[in-house]
């Protein structure tokens, strides 16, 4: 499941230095949540947020259960 920009936002940084190319890490957050931006944006962002992002929003594998063979 993809995260919200609120919680992507309680794991930046939150000085609002504008160095990512957006005002806010509020808005930051949701471009990131949205899909329009990237982490590496975010000179500030720690290592273990930046961890803890990457293995929150990658994706899940679901095991597909085999059943018989259809034959067409």
């Amino acid at each position: 499941m993809a995260l919200t920009g609120i919680e992507i936002f309680k794991k930046l940084p939150k000085t609002n230095c504008g160095e990512c190319g957006v005002p806010t890490c509020l808005a930051f957050a949701m471009k990131l949540a949205a899909g329009q931006a990237e982490l590496a944006a975010c000179p500030h962002v720690s290592e273990q947020s930046k961890a803890e992002l990457a293995e929150a929003s990658a994706p899940r594998s679901v095991p597909f259960p085999s059943g018989p063979e259809i034959r067409l």
